[in-house]
């Protein structure tokens, strides 16, 4: 069974809690709470609290889980308040998963993979905040990679604002993939929204549409006349 609702509050759990408070929690709400049917409850509450714990309490299909929540937000612009974006553990490194000790602040990166670590959304409803840079065209080398520990692969950079990119490389990158990119004066995590087949070169190639969840400019001045990533 599918569905949109936050496995973590479904099991009323917090979204960097260990293994051992979720495994705790799921066996009070079934049997303490009487959520199991055998003790009364609802055979459709019990079958969410079984969808969640089977989720939450595998670590590859949290991971998963906590990703597809990430590209769902990112794509849809949700902020942090929405119940979606409750779902990704704030604690954790975007990129290498590290388990952090507190909620990152402006400028930290991560001990691990190195990289930016995103803070706490800084909002503006501004309409020229958001329509005062338009994308630069950038034929920039990069290097980006979607597994860690790292494997490096060079790509060429489309364009670029503060608040993603696009580049071509030679790999097919699925929508939902979070990616380690770095280049001259630029550190970031990004994840994948769209990918176009680019026609006409002798080797497959695609272009890649990034949105960051991070981005750190060494050099802000000379990339945008403003920066707000």
């Amino acid at each position: 069974m599918k569905n949109r609702r936050n496995y973590y509050r479904i099991l009323q759990v917090q979204p960097d809690a260990p293994l051992e408070i979720i495994c705790a929690s799921y066996r009070t709400l079934m049997r303490v709470l009487k959520a199991h049917p055998d003790l009364g409850g609802s055979t459709l509450q019990a079958s969410l609290l079984n969808e969640a714990y089977e989720t939450l309490s595998n670590p590859a299909r949290r991971a998963a889980y906590d990703e597809k929540v990430l590209a769902l937000c990112i794509k849809r612009g949700t902020s942090s308040t929405r119940h979606e974006s409750s779902s990704i553990p704030s604690s954790l490194c975007p990129f290498c998963r590290m388990r952090l000790v507190r909620q990152p602040q402006a400028g930290e990166t991560c001990p691990a993979c190195g990289i930016p670590l995103p803070s706490s959304p800084k909002t503006d409803s501004s309409p020229t905040s958001r329509r005062s840079i338009e994308r630069l065209k950038r034929n920039d080398r990069i290097f980006y990679t979607c597994s860690w520990p790292d494997d490096l692969k060079e790509a060429r950079m489309i364009d670029l604002s503060p608040k993603g990119m696009r580049f071509v490389c030679a790999e097919k990158l699925k929508p939902g993939v979070v990616l380690k990119i770095t280049s001259s004066g630029l550190r970031a995590c990004g994840i994948v929204i769209n990918l176009r087949e680019e026609k006409g070169n002798s080797k497959p190639s695609y272009a890649i549409g990034v949105s960051f969840v991070s981005a750190q400019f060494e050099e802000a001045r000379g990339f945008f006349i403003s920066l707000s990533a």
